[in-house]
């Protein structure tokens, strides 16, 4: 990967204690985000997407190994600089209802963050947060409503407004179309495209859909059973699939008018992963494979 990376993980695992026993949810995930890159975290469910996530963003520690932020390893940071840092960094959840705040208005839900962090004076932070919501399709006329009072879609670009009103250098999009019908997923994630190219954004966009994964990233990183089991540029790794669980993903991929048709799944257990020591390895530049 390029030079400069905004997001370094290292050596990353992640134990929870249960129960029923630990649970390893992280074992051994390595990578870095390029600055002005969008690196796309792909899997199905249970892989360890979300909780790389929240391990990026500092809301969860690893167990062993360093997750660091323009170098600065978020677990050593102590809780001044852990909050500016989290000013820097910004998070699009999956749910946009459940993550905006039913009882404050459209506009009290961006400006939320600002007051937090203590920017502006009162009428700076309304006239901030209204630009932003302007920016991202909302009319300032609708700014006064209630996010029940918003469609999904409608919903999705407030909190795309309220995650960049703080002009965070860092975006986490944690599947923030799975919920949207897919004409509206289209026009999100048009919408994250300008936003990023416009202002400058890194990003890491966690999905398991990969067609979602080829428009928007640069890089990809595909997780299964808490591991990386291949990673490449977004071209490489398209044409040339390597590991069979990628090739599983691929082939669940149903195609758009014109595509060609998706790759045959291999019959591949998933459950192989659970005991495997096996390193990453180069197989061709930029292209690395559990093997």
């Amino acid at each position: 990967m390029a030079a400069d990376p905004v997001v370094s993980v290292d050596a990353v695992s992640k134990v929870f204690a249960t129960r029923a026993g630990p649970v390893h949810a992280l074992r051994d995930v390595s990578f870095s985000v390029p600055r002005g890159h969008t690196l796309g975290l792909v899997g199905e469910s249970g892989s360890g997407k979300s909780t790389i996530a929240r391990l990026v963003l500092g809301l969860e520690r690893p167990t062993t190994g360093a997750v660091r932020f323009e170098s600065v390893d978020l677990s050593a940071a102590g809780r001044a600089a852990r909050k500016r840092m989290r000013r820097r960094m910004q998070m699009v959840f999956q749910d946009p209802y459940s993550s905006l705040l039913p009882h404050l208005t459209v506009l009290s839900n961006v400006v939320e963050p600002l007051r937090l962090h203590g920017i502006g004076t009162v009428a700076q932070r309304r006239e901030r947060a209204t630009q932003m919501l302007v920016r991202v399709g909302i009319g300032a006329a609708s700014a006064g409503f209630y996010p029940r009072q918003f469609s999904g879609g409608q919903q999705q670009r407030i909190a795309i407004a309220r995650a960049l009103v703080l002009e965070p250098e860092f975006l986490v999009c944690d599947e923030p179309t799975s919920s949207l019908d897919v004409s509206v997923q289209a026009q999100i994630l048009g919408l994250l495209q300008g936003l990023q190219r416009d202002l400058g954004l890194t990003c890491l966009f966690v999905s398991h859909n990969l067609a979602v994964i080829e428009r928007m990233a640069t890089e990809v990183v595909v997780m299964c059973g808490g591991r990386v089991v291949e990673s490449a540029s977004t071209e490489e790794l398209f044409a040339h699939p390597a590991h069979p669980y990628t090739r599983r993903l691929l082939a669940a991929v149903l195609p758009l008018e014109g595509d060609a048709p998706p790759l045959p799944a291999d019959d591949w257990d998933p459950a192989s992963l659970d005991d495997d020591e096996r390193e990453v390895v180069r197989i061709s530049p930029g292209h690395y494979l559990r093997a």
